[in-house]
C-alpha cells in the first residue's frame, strides 16, 4: 500500500523490565519503517505485513544475553546482498536496492544501517540486523567503548578512523568482549 500521509508512531524497546526509545518508527497506514530521517518502503526489501499494518506496539523485547556464538536480537530484515556477506558484515543499502559491505573510507559506502547475521550469498536474500543486540565469539571489545564504522569493508572498530576523508560514525556501543548493541547513527563527520 502507497501512503502519501505517513502517521508514524514510535516503536519501543525493552531492556531490564525498563521501556526505551528507539530510533525505529512504523506508519500506522501503510507499515513502512522510519530510521531517523529515512523511510524504508516495506515492499521494497520484501517484508509482508499483509493487509494488517500495526496498530498499537508496547513493547519491542530485545535480548543482550545472547546465548550463543553468532546471534541476533531486535529488528531484523530479510534484504538482497550485492556481494557475499557473512555474519557480522556492517553494511549500506545501495540505491540498486541490495547490502553492500559499508566502508569508512570508501566513495559512496556509508553511513552503515545495518548488519548481515548469517551467511548471504550475493543476489540472495538473508537476514539483517537494523538495530538490537548481536554476538559474535571472535570479537573482543572493550566493555563500554563506543563501536565506529571501520576503514575495512564490512567492518567495525572502536578507533575512531582519522585520516582525510575518513567517516567517523558511531555504529553501538560493546555491551560485553563479544557482545555489540548495535544501534548505527544516521550521521557521521567526514575528517579532514
Amino acid at each position: 500500500m502507497e501512503c502519501n500521509n505517513h502517521k508514524w508512531i514510535p516503536l519501543l524497546g525493552f531492556y531490564k523490565k525498563k521501556t526505551i526509545t528507539t530510533s525505529l518508527f512504523t506508519c500506522l497506514i501503510c507499515g513502512d519503517l522510519k530510521v531517523g530521517e529515512r523511510t524504508i518502503k516495506i515492499s521494497q526489501f520484501r517484508l509482508d505485513m499483509g493487509n494488517l499494518p500495526i496498530k498499537n506496539v508496547s513493547t519491542i523485547g530485545i535480548s543482550e544475553s545472547l546465548a550463543s556464538d553468532h546471534t541476533a536480537s531486535g529488528t531484523i530484515v530479510s534484504m538482497t546482498a550485492g556481494e557475499n556477506l557473512v555474519f557480522g558484515d556492517f553494511v549500506y543499502f545501495k540505491s540498486d536496492g541490495k547490502c553492500w559491505k559499508a566502508d569508512a573510507n570508501g566513495t559512496g559506502t556509508y553511513p552503515c544501517m545495518g548488519m548481515a547475521i548469517a551467511t548471504i550469498n550475493a543476489d540472495n536474500a538473508g537476514n539483517i540486523l537494523l538495530h538490537g543486540t548481536s554476538r559474535d565469539d571472535s570479537w573482543t571489545w572493550t566493555v563500554g567503548g563506543v563501536v565506529y564504522l571501520s576503514t575495512t569493508a564490512g567492518a567495525a572498530t572502536q578507533t575512531q578512523p582519522s585520516a582525510t576523508n575518513d567517516v567517523i560514525q558511531v555504529l553501538g556501543v560493546a555491551t560485553s568482549a563479544n557482545r555489540i548493541y548495535f544501534n548505527p547513527a544516521e550521521d557521521y563527520l567526514t575528517h579532514v
